[in-house]
């Protein structure tokens, strides 16, 4: 394993500087953006074919304050030479997935749209019972009225209903679908497919935080040599679908924690059974990096670093080492909303950069 220190890159250098620096570059980038413990991946291909995962936060959120998650999109965008998003991929209609939406298609346009279809959370509550609301006429900030202007915002451009199976080339990279709409893979991929001990006394999770966490639209992407592995806010029960008895994805390199880290995800079964070398974690100052979920990923087999957007306030034990953490403030006044960045070669050598210091770490796929 590979360890560097590089001089720190502000977000405007690298906008400024981006175009014909990384043009050359033969290695797939990715951004894990800070949308404040939303959704917000951004994949780069050397020939400059993009895929976006969510588009965090609404224009009008506390979490963003006055730099709406489609602003830190755009400018993660513009960083690496795009004018265009080529797909965009939503893995649910919760508003911290779905809510930059219509301020980003403002800022740059948007080719395709890769979404689990209708929304599936459809009464007023998560608990049992709740009474069903009206769909054509849902309150405001339910997931059903983001899906209502998701499906208006797209009009009649292209859009495709991903199901699980389904394999997406963009540039080089594979995007395959191992989840979507709630229903796995029905068969294991190459490779993948053994016995996953795990399992073993695995309990249920009623509580899933609303219906569509359990519908995220999940995917394994490949490029080369390494595996990442993109679940959204998959819940653990679903998560069991994919990993117990057997293991249908197989092992990854690179994690991103599902459900920001929270601890209705990220099951024994599935970390240990991805067993990541590398784990990026889109939390926020005051959600995510729960200490039992930390726990997980640490203690898998093969894994060496977790990477985290933001130092947790609430979980302060687990923040751990203060270089792998892009934002160190809570005061949303103070906060750079730095992201991490990795550039990784089909090789396998994975590089992961800190843009508040420049502090960068490289790694191995195996």
């Amino acid at each position: 394993m590979l360890r560097t220190v590089v001089k720190s890159v502000s977000l405007a250098a690298l906008v400024a500087a981006a175009g014909p620096a990384l043009a050359k570059d033969d290695a797939l980038q990715m951004v894990s953006i800070d949308v404040e413990g939303g959704g917000g991946t951004l994949f780069v291909t050397p020939d400059g074919k993009s895929l976006l995962i969510d588009t965090g936060n609404p224009e009008v959120s506390k979490a963003t304050g006055n730099t709406p998650s489609s602003a830190r999109i755009s400018a993660a965008a513009t960083a690496l030479g795009l004018k265009k998003i080529d797909y965009l991929l939503t893995t649910h209609y919760h508003g911290d997935h779905i809510g930059g939406l219509e301020g980003l298609l403002a800022r740059m346009p948007i080719d395709t749209f890769i979404d689990h279809g209708e929304n599936r959370e459809t009464t007023a509550s998560t608990q049992p019972g709740a009474p069903q609301i009206d769909l054509k006429n849902p309150p405001p900030g339910s997931s059903a009225a983001g899906y209502n202007r998701y499906v208006e915002l797209i009009g009649n451009k292209r859009r495709i209903i991903a199901k699980a199976g389904d394999v997406f080339r963009i540039g080089g990279m594979t995007v395959t679908i191992v989840m979507a709409d709630g229903k796995p893979l029905e068969k294991p991929l190459r490779g993948a497919g053994e016995d996953n001990p795990s399992c073993a006394g695995m309990e249920s999770m009623s509580q899933i935080g609303g219906e569509e966490n359990a519908r995220s639209t999940s995917s394994l992407i490949t490029w080369g040599k390494v595996k990442i592995a993109a679940f959204g806010d998959l819940t653990w029960d679903r998560e069991k679908d994919l990993f117990c008895p057997t293991n249908k994805v197989g092992k990854v390199d690179v994690y991103l924690a599902t459900h920001h880290g929270t601890a209705l995800s990220g099951s024994p079964a599935s970390v240990n059974a991805m067993a990541p070398i590398v784990t990026i974690m889109g939390n926020g100052a005051r959600k995510g990096a729960d200490p039992a979920r930390v726990k997980t990923i640490q203690g898998s087999p093969r894994h060496q670093d977790l990477w985290k957007l933001h130092y947790s306030t609430p979980n302060p034990d687990v923040n751990g080492d203060p270089q792998l953490i892009a934002n160190e403030d809570a005061d949303l006044t103070r906060d750079k909303f730095w992201g991490l960045r990795l550039r990784i070669e089909k090789g396998g050598k994975i590089t992961v950069i800190n843009e508040r210091n420049g502090f960068n770490k490289s790694y191995q796929a195996q």
